[in-house]
Formats: structure tokens, C-alpha cells, sequence
């Protein structure tokens, strides 16, 4: 497999909303547009006109998100010109373009969210019963307009219990299964959107390399239980004592970082001072008292991931070094 492919289907895996975007392209272009093929053959040049706009609508909201753009404005995008376009066709063909409504409210429950979803939907039907020629007889626009409101609802439904639970399974993967902070698949993604909007507005980010102090003698004395118990009240404390914009994650073992946006050097000196109290009065294994280390780097501008978080944890070691027990920053210059 061409390695460009195999980094588009990785992508594609990963980003269920950018697949799901990226299906209703690819079908635009072989489900929609022979249609407008066929009506430009057939001299419909209006209902043609419609289809391409239909095409470009959804492809290029399509590119777009593939070019690093907001999803859910592409989906909007590609949702907004699902519903016109069906309406328009409607409009020019009659109850013959009445069943792509059909198709048209299903997809957008897959692309926006469900209650916009079924705003649209609604405005939708009603917008049919507007048009003169699309529904033969009231028997048959009672028994449309009775699916399509049934339709819309089960797909309501179906695409809130979804996004629930692709929600709660997201939250799961990402969180480490013994303390509950963060796991390093959800620290990679924090850091690399801190990255992006560092460059963007120049605003400090601090990143902090903290360690438990002596905690394999903590293992050997009082047991792994002991070890367990003592990280989970650690993650405790350190969220009780750091602002909720921050963010802590579990690198490994008795190591955490914790991301601190808007925060530079001071910032930073007074977040640990704050910290380091709270363990002073409450963090003990056994009856004895547990203290921990922390090294902190300011991002620069810049700088890669793979710097600052060498800058971090070399403070990080000079902090052990020097006594434990003690917040060193990395002030080298660049």
C-alpha cells in the first residue's frame, strides 16, 4: 500500500467525524453527479444547475476539512446544502424530488449535531407542504409527510444515543484507568493543540514535569496498594490545587505533566508554591510524609515538542539533584 494512502486511511480511522464528512463527499460525486449529467442530457438544465451546485457544496466543505478545517463548520456546510438543494429539487420536479428528502435528513443526522439536525428537518417538511406539486393527493401528503417526521426522529434518536456514547468511550480511552488523570494518548493531542495555539497568539504555556519523591521506597515499605493509593491521592490534591484550565496526565509510572496555558514563570512559581502546600499538609503513605518534585519549562516560540519537553525534564532532574522537594524552571537561554 503507498505510504500516502496507508497515512489517509490512518487519518480516516482515527476521525470519525472527517470519515463520516469524507463518505458524503465521495458520494456526491458518484450518486449526485451522474444526476446532473442526466438532466443536462435531457435538457433540464435547471434541475442540472442545482445538482452541480448540490457536487460543489458537498466537496468542497469536503476538501476543506481535509485541509485541517473546522469540522463542524464543514458539516454544516455540507448539511445546509443537503436540505436547499433537495427543497430546490422538490420545487422543480415535484413529488418526484420529494424522495430525496428521504436520504437528505438521514445524513444530516450523521453531520451536525442532532437537535440542529432536526431543526432543519423540521423547516424542512414544512417547507414541502409549500410547494403545489409535491404530493398527488392529501392522502398521500399525509402518509409522506407522517415517514419523513418519522424519519427525522428516529434518526434524531439514533445519532444522540450515538454521539453519547462515542462521547463516553472517547472520555474512557483517554483517561489512565488507576488515577483518572489524562493518559499520554490524551496528553500528545493537548500538547500538540497547545503547540498550535502558542504559535497563533503568542500567549505563555507553561509545561511542568512532576515526580513523587523516594516512591519505590514507598512500594517497599508499605506495598503496591500503598504505592496505588498514594497516586490516585496525589492526582486528587493537584487538581483540588491547580485552576481547572489546567490539565494533568499521567506520563508513566510515578511521573505526571501538567499543561498550564497563560502561564509563564511566575505563574508557574505560584502554582507549585499553592501545590506543594497542599502536600506538605495532606499527602502521606503509611503516616509518613510524601513530597514530590517538579521541573517547568515556558514554551518558546518556536520550539518543538520534543525541546520543550527536554528543557522540562532536565529542570525536572536538577530538581532531584538539588534536594527534592522543589519546583526548578528552565531558564537556559534559547
Amino acid at each position: 500500500m503507498p505510504p500516502l494512502f496507508a497515512r489517509l486511511l490512518v487519518r480516516l480511522r482515527k476521525d470519525f467525524r472527517l470519515s463520516i464528512i469524507t463518505v458524503f463527499g465521495v458520494c456526491a460525486v458518484v450518486a449526485i453527479a451522474p444526476f446532473a449529467a442526466l438532466r443536462f442530457a435531457q435538457g433540464q438544465w435547471l434541475a442540472g444547475v442545482v445538482d452541480a451546485l448540490i457536487v460543489l457544496g458537498i466537496v468542497g466543505p469536503s476538501i476543506y476539512a481535509w485541509r485541517g478545517g473546522n469540522l463542524d463548520r464543514a458539516g454544516l456546510c455540507i448539511a445546509v446544502t443537503n436540505t436547499i438543494g433537495a427543497l430546490l429539487i422538490v420545487a422543480l420536479l415535484g413529488r418526484t424530488g420529494v424522495y430525496w428528502l428521504f436520504p437528505t435528513l438521514l445524513a444530516n443526522s450523521f453531520l451536525i449535531r442532532p437537535g440542529i439536525a432536526g431543526s432543519l428537518a423540521l423547516g424542512a417538511v414544512a417547507l414541502t407542504q409549500l410547494q403545489p406539486d409535491a404530493f398527488e393527493s392529501p392522502g398521500q401528503r399525509l402518509t409522506v409527510t407522517t415517514t419523513l417526521l418519522l424519519v427525522s426522529l428516529f434518526a434524531f434518536i439514533f445519532a444522540k444515543r450515538t454521539a453519547m456514547q462515542r462521547s463516553a468511550l472517547e472520555e474512557i480511552a483517554s483517561l489512565d484507568p488507576l488515577t483518572g488523570a489524562r493518559n499520554r494518548r490524551a496528553m500528545e493531542e493537548e500538547v500538540a493543540i497547545a503547540l498550535n495555539a502558542h504559535q497563533r497568539t503568542g500567549r505563555p504555556v507553561t509545561l511542568a514535569l512532576l515526580d513523587l519523591d523516594h516512591f519505590k521506597r514507598v512500594n517497599d515499605r508499605h506495598g503496591h496498594e500503598a504505592g496505588d493509593r498514594l497516586l490516585c491521592t496525589f492526582v486528587e490534591l493537584v487538581r483540588r490545587s491547580t485552576r481547572a484550565t489546567d490539565r494533568l496526565f499521567r506520563f508513566g509510572g510515578e511521573e505526571f505533566v501538567l499543561l498550564m496555558e497563560h502561564t509563564d514563570e511566575i505563574g508557574a512559581m505560584r502554582a507549585f508554591a499553592n501545590l506543594q502546600r497542599r502536600i506538605h499538609e495532606d499527602l502521606r503513605a503509611g503516616g509518613e510524609p510524601v513530597t514530590a518534585s517538579m521541573g517547568a519549562a515556558v514554551l518558546r516560540h518556536g520550539e518543538s515538542r520534543d525541546a520543550w519537553f527536554a528543557r522540562a525534564d532536565a529542570a525536572l532532574y536538577r530538581a532531584k539533584q538539588n534536594g527534592r522537594d522543589r519546583l526548578v524552571l528552565d531558564e537556559t537561554a534559547p
